[in-house]
């Protein structure tokens, strides 16, 4: 289970290269958490791990936004709520993990499906638009 997510440029590049370069360094903590859970490191080192995840998701998440506000993408205003959303599992998920000392498949499958589904589905439409501003 080592590498849980790995990075498809076919799958997952949405064309913006700051955004694909983001998403790699997302996809690098999650990669380096399920790594060292399955070494059995401490449960503070995870701790710290899962944080630098949640602290790089809300620099990214800041950072997507205010690059597609920039584009005329009408769907900003609802890709702004799910990441509202995730953020809010994903927090969900590490205070849970904090009290229970376990970090469950359940938390690895959400951050799987996390990925699949925003990077290569939602994701996708800016990037589709902000490519075709730029051409």
């Amino acid at each position: 289970m080592a590498h849980i997510f790995q990075w498809d440029p076919n799958k997952l590049s949405i064309h913006v290269d700051k955004m694909d370069q983001e998403h790699i360094k997302l996809i690098n903590i999650m990669n380096k958490l399920a790594t060292r859970h399955e070494e059995k490191a401490p449960h503070g080192e995870l701790v710290a791990i899962a944080k630098e995840l949640q602290s790089w998701t809300i620099t990214h998440f800041d950072h997507e936004e205010k690059f597609f506000d920039t584009l005329p993408y009408s769907h900003a205003n609802v890709h702004k709520k799910i990441h509202k959303d995730l953020l809010a599992k994903l927090d969900e998920h590490v205070k849970t993990f904090e009290k229970t000392k376990t970090l469950t498949d359940e938390f690895f499958r959400f951050l799987k499906v996390w990925l699949t589904a925003h990077i290569a589905g939602i994701d996708m439409k800016y990037g589709e638009i902000a490519n075709k501003k730029a051409g």
